[in-house]
């Protein structure tokens, strides 16, 4: 009686992979190129972001720069406050003002976004005997569902 042999190739020492081999193997490849993606994803919102960020930045400081050329009463009376007045607020979506014309470039370049510049007195009880005046830009807009803000804030004598 002849014994039978197990099936071989005719190559001695060579041996494929075997299905769950491969199945697995196939398994773990896609589970790295899925957080690679994930990874591509999140890189592309935080240079979005970063971008909305910076034109929100420009457009503060070139609001601010705006009326910094104003003298110190001119600065409080072009936005309608009078010597008697503490504060005087006003933003690009009221009634027609001083930032009025910024509004479709705000609109523009953030989504919902809206521009307020506020005028504080600083060492007085109003703008007619004050020291100085705080004027402070706010650019507001709404990201990914998330309210942002940029503030930025200077003080003239």
């Amino acid at each position: 009686m002849s014994t039978r042999r197990a099936w071989s190739s005719g190559r001695n020492g060579e041996r494929g992979f075997s299905l769950v081999e491969v199945v697995i193997a196939i398994g773990v490849l896609a589970g790295v190129l899925l957080s690679i993606c994930s990874m591509f994803i999140l890189g592309g919102r935080q240079l979005k972001g970063g971008k909305t960020m910076t034109e929100a930045t420009a457009l503060a400081h070139d609001l601010m720069e705006t009326f910094d050329k104003l003298s110190f009463t001119g600065l409080y009376t072009t936005f309608g406050a009078v010597a008697a007045d503490t504060t005087k607020s006003v933003t690009t979506t009221g009634a027609t003002n001083p930032t009025t014309p910024w509004r479709a470039e705000v609109e523009r370049k953030l989504a919902n976004g809206v521009a307020t510049v506020t005028l504080d007195q600083v060492g007085g009880t109003n703008f007619g005997n004050a020291v100085g005046i705080k004027m402070t830009v706010t650019v507001s807009w709404n990201e990914l569902g998330r309210p942002q803000t940029v503030t930025l804030s200077t003080i003239r004598f």
